[in-house]
């Protein structure tokens, strides 16, 4: 038995590591994520308008050119790879002619006794939404430097009122930091990004699964098999198999995000656009910094192994269910109303991290994270964000096991009596006589 386990666990899986779609799909799947992370230097490299000069041409009729000149300067900050040139013209009906199948704006500068300036806004065809609100967002800027000017208020003052509040944290509870506080924030961000590629995994598993199972059954082979092996030795393979082709097709996720990101750190150079000073405003250092002085770092010792547990055992949860309800189906239209169920369920927990943000401390949440099937998703990052702690996620680990156990004494039953079974006719009648089975 134990040989034909392995002849059939290694066959299995060679097959799928040897599929052709399987190779061509990695090799998709590569260029997109690494298309993905370095999306804005691809954009670029193809040009348009977007990296064009922003030539911005005003004419002032308040006296406040030079506060409104240097406020939008500061355009270009929320643009991608453009310059701004801001230019001070007379001329209105001139310059209105000038701008005729150009890209360049005019703003004429009015008086406004209510509201300090008013302006008019010329192009002579569509402005961007982010080129606009930037524009509208600078000159909002200038008119409050300029209202708090003409209040009289003395310079130091006014330096007072533009700089930013000072906030120092203080926590009643002398065990809490600051930096606890931040690294908290920190890894219920990552968490959330971790659980989808999780939540992608466990569909490609269970579709894996029964198209597989349906294919044995619909060619016949099927039959073949369990003349030579037993149910229980095929079920296990399957299972076995299936979670060691997707624990290497997520390797080989993380292997396309980590090459995406070194050939971004060699290509992309320092710019304004708005993901370079995203990434650029990312300092590994200082967030590794924050987790060491928060002392987080010390818990993970035991955080990722029960996350690691966690984690093996909804995957066999999820693969043992995919098995059952194949063998109970006799083709893949079948199966995928089936597997809905499941995908939900797991749909289920994602939402519901979004929703702890909102509801912090909700004790519905972190009864939910408990529950098998739904805590792949959830107990994880409720755990890296402090809102449960080791003893909720032992008592989700503990109901998994214990789920684990009973689809694996009463699925093989069901397994045994679905995998030759080829008839819908009186299918459910036969698996709860199976289970009752001794």
């Amino acid at each position: 038995m134990e040989n034909k386990f392995k002849f059939l666990t290694k066959y299995s899986l060679l097959k799928k590591l040897k599929n052709k779609w399987f190779l061509i799909g990695n090799a998709i799947v590569a260029i997109i994520i690494v298309g993905l992370i370095n999306i804005d230097s691809i954009i670029g490299f193809f040009g348009g308008d977007f990296n064009d000069d922003v030539k911005i041409n005003v004419i002032d009729n308040t006296g406040y050119y030079d506060v409104i000149e240097n406020n939008l300067k500061n355009v270009d900050k929320y643009l991608t790879d453009s310059k701004v040139i801001v230019t001070k013209k007379q001329d209105v009906k001139k310059q209105k002619q000038k701008l005729k199948d150009t890209n360049d704006i005019l703003l004429i500068i009015n008086k406004d006794e209510t509201n300090v300036f008013s302006v008019e806004f010329v192009s002579d065809s569509y402005v961007d939404m982010v080129k606009y609100q930037a524009i509208y967002t600078c000159l909002n800027s200038a008119k409050s430097t300029i209202a708090m000017q003409n209040s009289n208020i003395d310079p130091n003052e006014l330096s007072k009122i533009s700089k930013p509040v000072d906030i120092k944290r203080t926590f009643i509870n002398e065990e809490k930091t600051k930096d606890e506080e931040d690294a908290k924030n920190v890894l219920s961000v990552a968490s959330m990004i971790i659980v989808l590629p999780c939540f992608m995994l466990i569909i490609f598993l269970t579709q894996m699964i029964g198209a597989e199972v349906n294919e044995e059954k619909s060619t016949r082979g099927m039959e073949i098999i369990i003349g030579n092996v037993s149910p229980k030795t095929h079920f296990f393979s399957k299972i076995l198999s299936s979670n060691l082709f997707v624990l290497i097709q997520g390797a080989m996720l993380l292997i396309y995000g980590a090459v995406g990101l070194i050939i971004r750190k060699l290509t992309v150079s320092s710019s304004n656009g708005v993901i370079s000073q995203a990434t650029s405003n990312v300092n590994i250092g200082e967030i590794l910094d924050t987790l060491s002085n928060s002392g987080i770092i010390n818990k993970l010792g035991y955080v990722i192994p029960l996350i690691i547990i966690l984690l093996v055992l909804s995957f066999l949860a999820y693969s043992l269910l995919a098995g059952i309800l194949a063998s109970m189906t006799t083709n893949m239209e079948n199966y995928q109303q089936l597997q809905t169920p499941l995908m939900v369920i797991s749909l289920i927990g994602y939402y519901l991290i979004l929703a702890s943000t909102m509801f912090p401390g909700a004790v519905f949440i972190k009864a939910i994270s408990c529950i098998p099937l739904i805590s792949i998703s959830l107990a994880p990052s409720l755990l890296l964000s402090g809102e449960i702690g080791a003893g909720i996620v032992i008592i989700a680990i503990l109901l998994l096991a214990l789920l684990d156990f009973i689809l694996i004494k009463y699925g093989l039953k069901v397994y045994k009596v679905g995998i030759l079974n080829y008839s819908e006719t009186n299918l459910w009648k036969k698996m709860f006589k199976a289970i009752k089975e001794k």
